[in-house]
C-alpha cells in the first residue's frame, strides 16, 4: 500500500510539470509569431519596392528602344527626354522607399508615360511627421502595365526636386 501512495503523489507533480512545460511553449510561440508579424510586413514592403525598381527600369528600357517616352506636365503631354526620366529614376532609387500609400494624392501629377502601358506618377505633398509637423514630400505612383499600382510618399525628395531635374 505505501508503493501505490507514492505513485499517486508523484502523479500530480508530474502533470504540474507537463502543464507548465506547455506552457511556456506555447508562450516561446507566441513571441515568436509576434516577432515574426513585423518582420515578414517589411520583407513584404521592401520585396513590392524592389520589384517597383526593376519594373521601373524595364519600362525605361522599352521606352529607350521603342522611342516611346512621353511626359505630361500640368495635363500637357509630349515627347521626353530619355535622359530626364533616367535621372530621375536614379533620384527615387538612391533615395529607397518612404510609407505605403494605398492611392494618389487628388492633385495633378508630373508623369512620365513609357508606351508599354506603364507610367510613373509624381505628386507633391505634405506628409505628417511623428513629431506632429508637416513637411514637403514627394508621392511616388507607379502604375504597371497590367494596371497595378505602387505608391509610396518621402519626405527625402520633393516635387522640386524632381521638377529641377527635368528643365
Amino acid at each position: 500500500m505505501g508503493k501505490k501512495k507514492q505513485r499517486q503523489q508523484d502523479q500530480p507533480k508530474g502533470s504540474r510539470r507537463d502543464v507548465l512545460i506547455v506552457v511556456a511553449v506555447m508562450f516561446a510561440i507566441s513571441l515568436l509569431i509576434a516577432a515574426a508579424i513585423p518582420v515578414g510586413c517589411a520583407a513584404s514592403l521592401m520585396g513590392g519596392y524592389h520589384r517597383f525598381i526593376q519594373d521601373l527600369g524595364s519600362s525605361l528600357m522599352y521606352a529607350r528602344e521603342n522611342e516611346s517616352l512621353e511626359i505630361s506636365v500640368d495635363g500637357e503631354t509630349r515627347k521626353a527626354d530619355l535622359s530626364q526620366a533616367e535621372a530621375i529614376y536614379g533620384l527615387i532609387s538612391d533615395t529607397g522607399m518612404g510609407s505605403p500609400l494605398s492611392e494618389a494624392p487628388d492633385s495633378e501629377p508630373l508623369a512620365f508615360i513609357f508606351g508599354d502601358g506603364s507610367s510613373l506618377q509624381l505628386f507633391s505633398t505634405r506628409i505628417d511627421e511623428p513629431d506632429g509637423k508637416q513637411v514637403d514630400g514627394l508621392a511616388i505612383c507607379y502604375q504597371r502595365k497590367d494596371g497595378t499600382t505602387f505608391a509610396y510618399d518621402t519626405d527625402q525628395l520633393t516635387y522640386q526636386d524632381v521638377v529641377s531635374r527635368i528643365q
